[in-house]
């Protein structure tokens, strides 16, 4: 088997690891949405990321083509805990900060938010709007999941036990 192989193997199995550790936490798997908030001819690659995660343990749900604002309240609606956003469209960053104010009005902005492709100009204002996980576009949708399953599984073993043991 070819290294790549072996390590794509090795991030689809700690992937699985992890969603199912989270359902045991949380009582029910990651649940991821995927917006469509503008024409952007990037549908192949929506399926793509879709079907990567849902592979990797995930719920997924798409989402038709809705504004950021019908896109937060979706993701609320749903319940989700992570919504993931993939386009090519110049507009993005405002996009996804409109839609990123939407949640919070929505008094959600505990749904986390992660972006590709994420231009390294972007990233600070990304950021500063809540997105957790901005994504370049040479990331693999496999190693973005995974990334977001380690970040959702870290803050549901926080939640579960808040209080930090300092040791003197």
């Amino acid at each position: 088997m070819a290294e790549s192989e072996l390590n794509r193997e090795k991030i689809m199995t700690e992937a699985l690891q992890l969603s199912k550790q989270f359902e045991e936490i949380d009582g029910r798997r990651p649940r991821l949405f995927l917006p469509e908030m503008e024409e952007d001819d990037d549908k192949e690659n929506r399926k793509l990321a879709a079907t990567a995660f849902a592979d990797q343990g995930w719920d997924v749900d798409v989402g038709p083509l809705l504004s950021p604002e019908a896109s937060a309240q979706t993701a609320a609606d749903n319940d989700v805990h992570f919504i993931f956003y993939t386009s090519k469209s110049p507009a993005m960053k405002k996009t996804i900060i409109a839609m990123a104010q939407a949640l919070t009005l929505l008094g959600r902005d505990d749904i986390l938010i992660a972006v590709h492709p994420a231009k390294k100009e972007d990233k600070d204002s990304f950021f500063r709007y809540g997105v957790i996980a901005a994504f370049d576009e040479n990331t693999a949708f496999e190693d973005m999941s995974l990334t977001m399953l380690r970040v959702l599984v870290a803050m549901a073993k926080e939640a579960e036990d808040p209080s930090p043991s300092y040791d003197y």
